[in-house]
């Protein structure tokens, strides 16, 4: 919830969900620009629900971050498009511009390659 606060506060609109089910649902369901998870979610790894979209033609960038950036599979992160990885905490500056960096990304894509 800090994040979505963070991220609301450099001016983007922000929408936040406590379980990586509810954030698939979510990009499912609404026009996402970028996605940002943790890498440990209550109900399953953030990759996994990353996996789930990547499946379903989700092209949108995706920022995953950790408190334990030790134990992220990095290679399957990397073959599942991870923008960026960050570690907690993190830092406001580097959440912005990874943040900026991601909307540049997309605008870079096609139009409409946000997902299906």
């Amino acid at each position: 919830m800090i994040i979505a606060q963070i991220v609301a506060q450099g001016g983007w609109q922000s929408v936040y969900r406590p379980d990586s089910q509810g954030i698939v649902d979510l990009v499912r369901e609404e026009k996402v620009d970028v996605l940002l998870i943790d890498y440990f979610m209550p109900d399953r790894l953030g990759l996994d629900a990353v996996e789930e979209l990547r499946t379903s033609g989700f092209t949108l960038p995706i920022i995953l971050f950790s408190g334990d950036t030790g134990a992220i599979d990095m290679a399957r992160a990397e073959r599942l498009g991870i923008l960026k990885v960050l570690g907690k905490p993190l830092s406001i500056s580097e959440l912005r511009s990874t943040i900026s960096l991601a909307k540049k990304t997309l605008l870079q894509q096609q139009p409409g390659a946000g997902g299906p």
